[in-house]
């Protein structure tokens, strides 16, 4: 499900999952990474949206008892609105809130006392996907066609990046607000491409339904690499709760591990936490997203401090972000498990 559509459905309704929101706990400084000292503590989570594939490591973790043994009893919940999620946990709501990189630069900017304690999801998933019945096999086939975009700043943006990376014009290239149906709009040809969906997520559902697609990912084409989803936490609950959050981190890193390990027992285990999800397409999804979350050329859950300067440095030119404050120093990678950092 594309970023803006979360933001608008999520706020509609409050939906309570089979692992329902835990009270705080108090920290104990005898609990210790991968196996617990003392009893696990209790973390809340709030996602981002609904369980999906960019979980799968969370429920695995949970559903094999690795959180647990890390010290942690994870609590996910849905937010009743996602773009609230980092005031809240800055007002000590919840420990910890799934959240998107740029929007945790735009927060801190506007001095929100938040910061990114791990990275879900590593890479970018937001996408340009285009329709290749169009004659689009690049990002400058782009130039004469229309492509249709939710609403949000970071859309043209991003467009006009992808675009230029390729030789093309911008200015060519006519936008169509399509609000929060930007696959339906792409599946029914009332565009030629769309900006703001997730690769792995709508473009694998459009492929299944048959839609002929071409994908640009944004780290291939111009726009810096970065972490698409971060586990964020409010700076008060870093310096009060380490253990709690140290724990939390290492039993989500393991299941990211044993997903990578056992798919079908991850898609289970996705399955048990949001019945309704779609399940036709979910294996597939599943295996587009696992590379993401236990990458091989780092541990689970790593951040890369240089990656947030890039970023912050790319939304500075395109003016969605103020401020000449590093994007680095929005992370803290202390209490992520050895071979994560």
């Amino acid at each position: 499900m594309n970023r803006i559509l979360r933001l608008a459905l999520v706020a509609c309704t409050l939906v309570a999952l089979p692992v329902g929101l835990a009270a705080c706990g108090g920290d104990d400084a005898g609990t210790s990474t991968g196996a617990a000292a003392s009893p696990p503590q209790d973390v809340s989570l709030v996602l981002d949206w609904f369980p999906n594939a960019d979980h799968v490591g969370i429920y695995t973790g949970i559903a094999q008892g690795l959180t647990t043994k890390a010290g942690a009893v994870i609590a996910p919940s849905v937010p009743s609105d996602p773009a609230t999620t980092l005031t809240a946990l800055a007002a000590g709501k919840s420990d910890l809130g799934i959240t998107y990189a740029p929007e945790l630069l735009i927060a801190r900017a506007k001095g929100v006392p938040v910061k990114a304690v791990g990275a879900l999801v590593v890479h970018p998933l937001n996408s340009i996907i285009a329709r290749s019945d169009r004659g689009i096999t690049r990002p400058r086939d782009l130039e004469g066609k229309t492509v249709g975009i939710a609403g949000v700043p970071s859309d043209r943006a991003l467009l006009d990046t992808v675009v230029r990376n390729d030789g093309g014009d911008p200015a060519k290239v006519d936008t169509k607000v399509v609000g929060y149906t930007l696959s339906p709009a792409l599946a029914a040809g009332k565009v030629d491409a769309i900006v703001g969906a997730y690769w792995n997520i709508e473009g694998i559902d459009l492929k299944h339904k048959g839609v002929p697609i071409t994908v640009f990912r944004l780290e291939d084409h111009g726009v810096p690499d970065h972490d698409e989803l971060v586990i964020a936490a409010s700076e008060d609950t870093i310096r009060e709760r380490p253990q709690a959050i140290r724990a939390a981190l290492a039993g989500i890193a393991a299941g990211q591990t044993a997903a990578a390990a056992d798919p079908a027992a991850a898609r289970a285990a996705l399955i048990a936490a949001n019945p309704d999800i779609a399940k036709g397409v979910l294996a597939q999804q599943i295996a587009a997203t696992l590379p993401l979350l236990a990458p091989a050329d780092g541990g689970p859950l790593g951040l890369e401090p240089a990656k947030w300067d890039a970023l912050a440095t790319w939304m500075r030119a395109n003016g969605l972000l103020k401020g000449d404050q590093a994007g680095s120093s929005a992370v803290d990678a202390s209490l992520l498990p050895e071979g994560s950092r």
